[in-house]
């Protein structure tokens, strides 16, 4: 590689340069396809033929979020430090593992994690909401496009010149110690799984509310919600060994704030789906279920 004569930095490679030129394309890309996908749809109430553009918006928006993660993964495995979040979170020769790990170690590349696993479950239940697809659709591509505005604004692509050049800098910050454990391969990524499928809930909830059909969506939902229940159970269990493993608390559980952006959700998920039960066997807590839809999304 070309080498710079002062700093004897070697040039960054021009296939990093093109990862995060296409990292910003596909977020500003995303944005604007759920902004495509979101008028669409509120204009196919009076022309059916839009419905089509507004389900392949919403499809290739989500798409191009999922494809955003490999982009920047692609800079952490090769220690592209010439990228400032590459550069802040892992440092020469930390293990492959930590090197993918250290994406959601930081803000930007939590907010990507978590867009990514909404992403997926969006086009997962998309296909399987029936006469609530509109204002499902509506819903879900303002959270998304939500997520791309905040992404592009804090982009995880930001890239660092020297002297007016894209150089390689020898190391970089390096992975916090506590953080260098199996834990952090597996913990974050499972619970960001359970907040990407609380956003099924929420716009289930939201497509039931503006329909103004209050019974139907409970069959639809009920399968989400207690997917989100087991994924996020499951997330919190592993964080109580975490903590128990790494940090020493002499138990698998304390008043952590951290870990209660997870339990709360976690709580009025499981009210949720004992609502559906009581809606579904005694026509009861109809208004309330659509309430608690919605609350362990927005709760963190």
């Amino acid at each position: 590689m070309e080498l710079n004569t002062e700093l004897n930095w070697p040039a960054a490679p021009t296939w990093s340069l093109f990862a995060g030129e296409l990292g910003r394309f596909l977020i500003l890309a995303g944005l604007g396809l759920f902004v495509v996908s979101i008028i669409s749809w509120f204009l196919a109430a009076k022309n059916p033929a839009l419905e089509r553009v507004g389900k392949i918006a919403f499809t290739l928006g989500a798409a191009f979020v999922i494809a955003t993660i490999f982009c920047l993964g692609s800079l952490f495995a090769n220690e592209q430090f010439q990228y400032n979040l590459v550069r802040e979170s892992i440092e020469t020769g930390l293990a492959l593992k930590y090197r993918i790990a250290a994406i959601w170690s930081h803000q930007e590349g939590s907010f990507l994690l978590w867009g990514v696993t909404a992403s997926i479950f969006g086009l997962l239940a998309v296909r399987g909401t029936g006469l609530y697809r509109r204002w499902f659709t509506i819903a879900y591509a303002t959270f998304l496009g939500s997520l791309c505005g905040i992404l592009a604004y804090e982009t995880p692509f930001t890239l660092t010149l020297t002297h007016g050049k894209a150089l390689i800098p020898p190391n970089g910050a390096g992975l916090t110690p506590s953080l260098q454990n199996y834990w952090v391969v597996i913990h974050p990524p499972t619970i960001f799984t359970g907040f990407g499928s609380l956003t099924v809930m929420f716009c289930f909830a939201v497509a039931a509310m503006l329909s103004g059909n209050l019974t139907d969506w409970v069959k639809m939902v009920r399968p989400w919600a207690l997917v989100s229940l087991a994924i996020l159970g499951l997330g919190l269990s592993m964080g109580g060994f975490w903590a128990y493993e790494t940090l020493g608390w002499g138990g698998f559980w304390m008043w952590d704030p951290v870990e209660n952006v997870s339990f709360v959700p976690w709580i009025m998920t499981a009210t949720f789906v004992h609502g559906l039960i009581v809606q579904a066997a005694k026509k009861r807590w109809v208004t309330t279920n659509l309430l608690l839809g919605g609350l362990p999304f927005l709760a963190f």
